[in-house]
C-alpha cells in the first residue's frame, strides 16, 4: 500500500489513525484474553483426563473456534499496521514515479481480492445460518466461527480503501493548495 506516513510518530497522527490504533489495540487485548481462556481450558482437560479421569466436552472443538477468529482478526490488526507479508525487492528497487505506482497496483489488488472473499464468506455465513447448522459435539452455530472470515476480510478491505482514499484526498489537496 501507498502511505508516506509509514514512520509517522505517534504524536503526528491524525484522527482516523489514532482511532484505528486504539481499536487495534482492544481487538489485540481481547484476543490475547481468548487465547489464553483457550489454554485455560485445555489445561483443565488434560489435568482432568490424568487426574481426575474426567474430561471437558467439546473443549478441542471451542478451542478450534477460538483460534479461527484469534487468526482472523488477528490478520485485519496486521493489515491496519502494515506488518503483512509482501514482496517488496521490486519496490524498493524502484524510482519513486514506478513506486507510486507499485503501490497503487498493490492497494487495488488487495482491495480486489480482500473484498471478494468477504462477500463470498458472508454469503456462506447466510446459508449455514439459514440452515440452522451446529457443530457435532458443543452445538456451536457453525455461521459463528466462519464469520470471522468475513469479518476479517471486510475489515481489510475498509482499511485498504480508507488508506488510499485518505491518499488521493491528501495529494488532491496538496495539488490544489500548489494550483493556488
Amino acid at each position: 500500500m501507498t502511505d508516506p506516513d509509514r514512520d509517522t510518530p505517534p504524536a503526528s497522527k491524525d484522527i482516523v489513525e489514532r482511532v484505528g490504533d486504539r481499536i487495534v489495540i482492544a481487538v489485540e487485548r481481547l484476543l490475547a484474553l481468548g487465547l489464553m481462556a483457550a489454554i485455560g481450558l485445555d489445561f483443565v482437560n488434560v489435568v482432568g483426563r490424568y487426574t481426575g479421569g474426567f474430561t471437558v466436552l467439546g473443549a478441542d472443538e471451542l478451542e478450534i473456534y477460538a483460534l479461527i477468529w484469534i487468526a482472523f482478526l488477528g490478520a485485519a490488526g496486521v493489515s491496519w499496521r502494515r506488518q503483512h507479508l509482501r514482496m517488496d525487492v521490486l519496490y524498493h528497487g524502484s524510482p519513486p514515479m514506478a513506486r507510486r505506482f507499485i503501490a497503487g497496483v498493490e492497494a487495488v489488488a488487495m482491495f480486489v481480492v480482500t473484498g471478494f472473499v468477504a462477500v463470498q464468506s458472508f454469503s456462506y455465513v447466510a446459508k449455514l445460518y439459514a440452515l440452522g447448522v451446529r457443530s457435532d459435539i458443543v452445538g456451536v452455530p457453525m455461521w459463528l466461527p466462519h464469520l470471522a472470515v468475513g469479518l476479517c476480510f471486510a475489515a481489510m478491505a475498509v482499511i485498504v480503501a480508507l488508506r488510499e482514499l485518505r491518499l488521493v484526498v491528501r495529494a488532491w489537496g496538496d495539488a490544489r493548495s500548489g494550483a493556488s
